[in-house]
């Protein structure tokens, strides 16, 4: 009786734990609220690109700022804490395979346009750099 007690309490221990572990894991890959899937950054990839394609080498801080906002879809962050170099960033997705954009200032004016991917590299798919 005993054994047969303590076999009912370790399958619903597990069945719990199943199901715990699979909405968690629901959570962090698949909700969006903490990972984006490649698809779903598609409309943030495209601002980045629209932003890039509007911002030129010799622009100041006002002028890319302006094309920022005109530009940028609600799930990008502007961080421009540093008067070197601002980067525009998209929610994170599985693989590190979201873009970031960098700006590039020197004397207050755009210098350099770089796309690469939150890890460091590149995108594959990315524009080339741009520099003055």
């Amino acid at each position: 009786m005993a054994s047969s007690m303590k076999r009912k309490n370790l399958i619903s221990g597990l069945i719990v734990t199943i199901v715990l572990l699979s909405f968690y894991t629901w959570l962090f890959f698949a909700s969006g609220d903490f990972f984006y899937t490649h698809g779903q950054n598609a409309a943030n990839r495209t601002a980045v690109l629209k932003i890039r394609e509007k911002l030129r080498v010799g622009d100041g801080y006002e002028t890319a700022l302006r094309i920022y906002w005109e530009h940028a879809s609600d799930d990008l962050r502007l961080y421009s804490g540093s008067p070197d170099t601002w980067s525009i960033s998209m929610p994170h997705e599985v693989g590190a395979r979201e873009w970031v954009l960098y700006v590039d200032f020197s004397n207050s004016k755009v210098t350099t346009l770089r796309v690469r991917t939150s890890d460091g590299p590149p995108a594959t798919d990315a524009p080339e750099d741009v520099s003055g």
